[in-house]
């Protein structure tokens, strides 16, 4: 019975702890797998073999930031290209997608509805990649679009860091300043309490005072009533 009402005790714990929203889920803790596609897209004035892979919860700026300092790593050169609506990278040797063999590279970032995607053209020597043709190559360059896709994911996260980081700081700077300001309206009520039993202190020596006067003021009425009956009989 006892073992019984541990277990029913044990869980409800862990029920509660797992309704905890800022919680690590263990599908947080695991690295995420880009899903790559093929499929003819457009390209310049036509259509070409591309590879696409979807990039969730990233944001369209980074993942262009990231791909030109990825794609950079493999030599060539890489500039904006208005035609291609993204980027093109020209003489680069990606070794494990076509070995010494140098090759053009077209890449456009495109998000919509919330969702980002990198869509990349291989243009090699032997032409544009496709898994048909060129089934190793084509697994290389997935393995290449998804260990960029984890290397924009590692960037975001690192934003969403330094967001995080930087909110803290600024509820930090609240409570630093909710406590300066309670330590004020402290100290108000201290210098308040001194204000009123000096106040008080005030009002006894001033009602001290206003006995004091009032016996002189009785006093001095009657030597003015003498003074007053001395000029009446002077005066007859």
């Amino acid at each position: 019975m006892r073992l019984f009402l541990a277990f029913i005790f044990s869980f409800s714990l862990f029920a509660a702890f797992g309704q905890d929203d800022s919680a690590i889920t263990s599908d947080q803790m695991k690295k995420p797998i880009f899903q790559v596609h093929e499929g003819d897209r457009d390209l310049l004035d036509g259509s070409s073999n591309a590879l696409t892979v979807d990039l969730p919860e990233i944001k369209s700026r980074t993942a262009e930031k990231i791909w030109k300092d990825y794609i950079d790593k493999f030599g060539g050169k890489t500039k904006k290209d208005r035609k291609v609506k993204g980027y093109k990278t020209e003489n680069t040797e990606i070794y494990a997608i076509g070995g010494l063999q140098k090759m053009n590279v077209y890449a456009r970032v495109e998000e919509e509805d919330d969702r980002v995607t990198l869509t990349a053209w291989f243009d090699t020597p032997k032409g544009m990649l496709r898994s048909d043709s060129d089934s190793k190559g084509y697994l290389a360059a997935e393995k290449f679009l998804q260990d960029y896709a984890l290397e924009v994911k590692i960037a975001q996260v690192e934003e969403d860091l330094e967001d995080e980081e930087k909110a803290l700081k600024n509820l930090e700077h609240d409570m630093d300043r909710l406590k300066r300001d309670n330590e004020g309206y402290h100290k108000d009520i201290e210098n308040a309490k001194d204000r009123i039993k000096k106040a008080e202190d005030n009002i006894v020596e001033n009602e001290r005072d206003q006995e004091s006067t009032s016996a002189k003021l009785d006093e001095q009425e009657q030597k003015l009533s003498k003074v007053r009956e001395r000029l009446a009989f002077l005066k007859k």
